[in-house]
């Protein structure tokens, strides 16, 4: 079962390690002190981590950018999509943010089939990268 916590200060010696080539391709050097929205943990353990932000200068009010990272060694398990979509619930139940994007390198073909399960919807590419976005649903 894949869960999000917040995460904290003492989580960022395991974010840190948790940085592989394929981190620092796609996301270059990393926070020296991360504080991602959420830590991605499944039976207890950090396996990853969810972000968000409504500071790049593409987004509109009520737009927000979505990142995710998870470690290699837990890759390939639907961890990243399941916990988008806990991200994506986790927004829309706050009622302030409308719309999700992602901002991808179009090399990472894992991060672009992760925007086509979640049903992100192309948009012209954003400075080189492939961009998508997702309204999100009002708050019940």
């Amino acid at each position: 079962m894949v869960t999000l916590r917040p995460s904290t200060s003492a989580d960022a010696p395991t974010l840190i390690a948790g940085r592989d080539a394929e981190f620092h391709r796609f996301m270059g050097d990393g926070s020296p002190d991360p504080r991602p929205t959420a830590c991605i943990v499944v039976d207890g353990t950090v396996v990853g981590w969810v972000d968000h932000d409504i500071d790049r200068q593409w987004l509109a009010p009520g737009e927000c950018n979505l990142g995710y990272n998870v470690f290699a060694a837990h890759r390939g398990h639907g961890y990243a999509t399941r916990a988008v979509q806990l991200l994506l619930d986790h927004l829309a139940a706050g009622g302030e943010l409308t719309t999700a994007t992602l901002l991808i390198n179009p090399a990472n073909a894992a991060s672009l089939a992760l925007a086509h399960r979640l049903r992100f919807t192309p948009r012209p590419d954003l400075d080189g990268q492939a961009y998508f976005t997702r309204g999100l649903p009002p708050p019940t």
